[in-house]
């Protein structure tokens, strides 16, 4: 791998431990700034990194040093552009005319033409030279290709994560009649599309006695979830945040995994209930969906936003045979088998030599 710079936004546990699995691969051969420590909304704790790396939330010297590596590098890789510092160091790399690519989740969720525009005054390097771009899923890919046009290299690069803790999960099928625990796990806000499953697990839960509800995790729609679901919260339990260490028992506890996002870039809880063991409903706009949903077979995959499919979705779960469970669970751990942390690393590094050597 040739000697690598990635500049992106905050210490994400995910991102460390893939940065982790790309260092073990080629020790010594990368760098990250992570611009910020951490994220609004995001309370995981700090996880230990085995690359090298800069904080520069923390460090009076951040910056220098930060300008240093990107200069040296040889080939920096942005992932994020949202930060008056990453356009510093995206336009310095820029102006030296040395080895740089993008790597970036689907855009356009927010005033779509508003948001064009934005990226093209944020993004001018990038629209001025054919560097190379890495989509997380192929709906960033696609996306970034509408926008930036087909004459450059492009690479499908998502997140991965270990998803060994969560195939080490043991799988039994809910029984006959008894409780069926759907699962909704993420950030209690609407782009989450937490109030559709809210909604819809209202109408389901009079229908269906043995319907659970867990939500886990917090935000600023908390009391408006509690008051969509007061008659039912005798079927509900609000867990509140739970650590990234936490995440594969709170899966075990689940049947089924709700993830209805009206968007989301990719949404690593797919892979990870997949991964489970468990069938999940979630949306076309939802990037690891459309890369990983088969409906029918591991799955639910509707239109978002929609809370009568969110209900119809779950109300085909909650009446599922043992034995049709068994199945889609089965189906669900085959189709992310080869997805795990080794695949991440690898494909990291092999996009990292064909962005350098095509320049």
């Amino acid at each position: 791998m040739p000697k690598t710079v990635v500049v992106t936004d905050f210490t994400s546990p995910y991102q460390i431990e893939l940065f982790n699995a790309v260092e073990e691969l080629a020790p010594g051969q990368l760098n990250v700034i992570y611009l910020h420590q951490r994220s609004a909304g995001r309370e995981w704790s700090l996880r230990k990194t085995l690359h090298r790396s800069v904080m520069l939330e923390r460090d009076v010297d951040g910056m220098t040093k930060a300008r240093a590596l990107v200069d040296a590098a040889e080939l920096a890789v942005f992932n994020f552009y949202d930060d008056r510092h990453a356009l510093e160091l995206i336009r310095r790399r820029a102006a030296l005319d040395t080895a740089w690519c993008f790597w970036g989740e689907r855009p356009g969720f927010y005033h779509m033409q508003l948001g064009r525009l934005r990226r093209l005054w944020m993004l001018a390097p990038l629209h001025a030279r054919r560097a190379a771009i890495w989509g997380i899923g192929t709906m960033a890919v696609n996306a970034y290709r509408e926008e930036f046009g087909a004459f450059r290299d492009y690479v499908n690069l998502p997140y991965y994560s270990d998803l060994s803790r969560f195939q080490a999960l043991p799988v039994s099928p809910p029984r006959a009649g008894g409780v069926f625990t759907f699962l909704y796990s993420g950030a209690l806000i609407r782009r989450k599309g937490v109030d559709l499953v809210a909604r819809a697990f209202r109408r389901l839960a009079a229908a269906h006695p043995q319907a659970r509800l867990r939500i886990m995790g917090s935000g600023p729609l908390e009391k408006k979830l509690r008051r969509i679901l007061r008659f039912c919260m005798a079927q509900v339990e609000f867990t509140g945040f739970k650590d990234w260490a936490a995440l594969p028992d709170e899966y075990a506890s689940a049947n089924v995994i709700c993830v209805p996002s009206r968007y989301d870039g990719w949404g690593l809880v797919v892979p990870e209930g997949l991964a489970a063991g468990l069938p999940v409903i979630s949306t076309e706009q939802t990037g690891a969906a459309v890369d990983f949903l088969r409906p029918g077979k591991n799955g639910w995959l509707i239109q978002a936003n929609d809370e009568e499919a969110v209900h119809q979705a779950m109300r085909e779960a909650v009446s599922l045979e043992p034995a049709r469970w068994a199945e889609m669970s089965a189906a669900a751990r085959a189709t992310v088998a080869g997805h795990g942390l080794d695949k991440g690393a690898a494909g990291f590094i092999r996009a990292a030599v064909s962005a350098a050597s095509g320049w």
